[in-house]
């Protein structure tokens, strides 16, 4: 049993009887020749008041310092066993004899008591304050566990998020490296492995009426003959006629469904003057795979797909070698342009940001422009666009398609210690980078590389 348990009150009267019984008994036990131990300053009768008003309160504390009083002058009058006639004017004597004893036992029930209501008062407002800080401690736990259980879940579906897509850049890279004749085969493994494309084909586009020639194919090419009519197609049919991607319930909303229709998907190859160059045709897909979400990908991937075939079959006009550097390409402005309107369909339809970085050597000549565009090239990989926006002073763009920050971080500190060795230059190496999103459009992504 604790002490806090044991000292809890319980009853005014056992409690006052208690301590009157132990102070008389002590007084006749030790100092029977002096009763009420008037003789002692203080009184040992002061404690019942004291214990009595700090236990209880006001109101007990004074009836405590009552009876102390009653105590001391009942224990006199019979120690002096006077006659009945007497005692008025015995009490009176003893009342008077000690007035100070009496006062200050009221005075000290009193005091007690009222310092005993204080304490409780305050001890009721702080259990009150930390009951209400007990309860917000168990709010404040409990936002806290569930905020964690949010950031958990965010940080799952972020990455979740288009996991499909989170790996688009190294596999764009590798149609870059691909050869004219195996491109539209990898073009199609690339569907396959993002898309789950069972049965597709990609088919050459000449002239507007031309059978369409099968350049290469996936899956059973039950329904993906070598030689296709376009109109024999609906789905195949729209999509040429609008040079953009269409699917069966696109066609199926405009008119009865067509007789023997195998085509589920049809998306052009585009070059930069838009014109179109291949045609994919899908006839096998997952029935998970058929929505909209995986529509857009095949759409994005064949837009850059288009890119690569475009520039795979020379692109003459729209890039220029550099002395020294094999094949690497710096790209026009006008070209440029087309690549960064490819970057932003991405961030639009699934919010793949690209990034944009831009070398310069502010107050450096023309004759810089070269060994200044050579070096950095060095760092620039395969599927990566570099190009040359006709500012006055050395400088090179490079847009590096569907890479965010963090990899955009990277390739400005590799491109910084290629031009750390291949320096001295004649001005402070300016860096500039932008990522897609923070600009509205493609004139407002110019305009900012173009501004000192």
């Amino acid at each position: 049993m604790s002490l806090r348990v044991v000292l809890r009150p319980k009853s005014i009267a056992l409690d006052a009887v208690l301590v009157a019984v132990v102070i008389v008994g002590a007084n006749l036990l030790f100092d029977r020749a002096h009763p009420g131990w008037i003789n002692l300053n203080p009184s040992p009768y002061l404690l019942l008041p004291i214990l009595l008003g700090s236990r209880y309160g006001f109101v007990p504390g004074i009836l405590a310092g009552l009876t102390a009083s009653v105590l001391i002058v009942a224990h006199q009058l019979l120690a002096a066993a006077l006659l009945p006639t007497a005692l008025p004017s015995a009490l009176r004597a003893a009342l008077t004899a000690t007035p100070y004893l009496h006062a200050s036992l009221f005075f000290t029930g009193a005091l007690c008591g009222e310092l005993f209501g204080w304490f409780r008062r305050e001890r009721a407002q702080a259990e009150a304050q930390l009951e209400r800080l007990t309860t917000s401690v168990r709010s404040l736990d409990s936002n806290v566990r569930y905020l964690r259980g949010v950031k958990d879940e965010l940080d799952r579906v972020v990455a979740a998020r288009d996991g499909e897509v989170s790996a688009l850049d190294t596999e764009l890279r590798r149609l870059y490296a691909a050869s004219a004749e195996d491109l539209p085969s990898e073009v199609l493994q690339f569907l396959k492995r993002q898309v789950r494309l069972a049965d597709a084909a990609i088919y050459s586009v000449s002239a507007r009426d031309q059978p369409l020639q099968r350049l290469a194919f996936i899956g059973r090419d039950t329904h993906l003959p070598a030689s296709l009519l376009a109109a024999a197609s609906p789905v195949v049919r729209l999509a040429l006629d609008r040079s953009s991607l269409v699917t069966l319930p696109e066609v199926l909303q405009q008119r009865d469904p067509p007789a023997g229709e195998n085509t589920l998907i049809a998306a052009p190859l585009r070059d930069a003057d838009l014109r179109v160059r291949a045609l994919l045709v899908v006839t096998g897909l997952p029935f998970i795979s058929f929505n909209a979400q995986s529509a857009n990908l095949v759409a994005l991937i064949c837009d850059w797909a288009g890119e690569a075939l475009d520039l795979a079959s020379g692109a003459a006009g729209r890039y220029h070698i550099v002395p020294g550097r094999g094949s690497q390409r710096v790209f026009t402005r006008e070209h440029f342009r087309h690549l960064l309107s490819l970057a932003f369909t991405a961030y639009e339809r699934h919010r793949l940001p690209s990034s944009l970085v831009l070398f310069s050597l502010p107050g450096a000549g023309p004759a810089d422009q070269a060994r200044f565009q050579s070096a950095l090239l060095g760092a620039v990989r395969a599927g990566d666009y570099a190009a040359d926006l006709g500012r006055p002073e050395p400088h090179l763009v490079v847009l590096l398609p569907l890479i965010g920050e963090r990899g955009a971080s990277i390739f400005t500190e590799r491109c910084r210690q290629f031009l750390k060795q291949t320096g001295p230059w004649p001005a402070e190496v300016a860096i500039r980078r932008l990522e897609f999103g923070v600009a509205g459009d493609v004139t407002a992504v110019l305009a900012a590389l173009d501004a000192p």
